[in-house]
């Protein structure tokens, strides 16, 4: 070996030896006792005056990785929640808008019926004639003479005339459909 390379290397040898023990000299010595182990992996000990509980590294981990489980399982339960919230009000939404659908239905249904009747009304008067004309004979009372009977209609309302040679009138009636 190289001549430096062996004094630095004893030189660092020298401090360590001197500088390490004096460390460990200048702490305080405790004394641990197991007092019991416990059912869960865990220890009971007295350290100096202070009783504990000891576990080992596997139980750490093992309760680390369970904490994480868990905080992860929060987090999930979190967002679960917040889908939920969101699905209550997007049901709330729906059921609004069934309702007014159904209304709107109802009253397109009624607008529809109403026009459908309107329609039929309009069929049956365009069924009907706006002007007829009706004529009769006929005699009347102990004479025999004929009579004439002549009359004009508009939609529903009637005028008739009424001619014989002694005797005339006129008559106002009204048509109406019994069946």
């Amino acid at each position: 070996m190289n001549a430096r390379l062996r004094v630095w290397l004893t030189g660092c040898l020298t401090g360590l030896f001197l500088i390490v023990p004096a460390t460990l000299r200048a702490q305080d010595t405790l004394t641990a006792e197991v007092l019991a182990p416990l059912p869960n992996g865990l220890f009971s000990v007295v350290i100096g005056a202070d009783t504990m509980l000891a576990m080992p590294v596997e139980v750490a981990r093992n309760a680390l990785k369970a904490l994480a489980d868990v905080e992860a399982l929060r987090q999930e339960v979190a967002a679960e929640s917040s889908l939920i919230a969101s699905y209550e009000v997007a049901i709330a939404r729906h059921d609004t808008m069934r309702s007014l659908q159904a209304r709107y239905i109802a009253e397109l249904d009624s607008l529809y019926r109403g026009y459908r009747n309107v329609a039929e009304g309009y069929k049956r008067l365009s069924g009907e004639p706006w002007v007829t004309f009706q004529a009769g004979l006929g005699a009347t009372g102990p004479d025999k003479d004929p009579a004439v009977m002549v009359g004009v209609g508009i939609r529903r309302i009637r005028i008739w005339g009424f001619f014989q040679e002694g005797n005339a009138g006129a008559l106002l009636g009204v048509n109406l459909r019994v069946f």
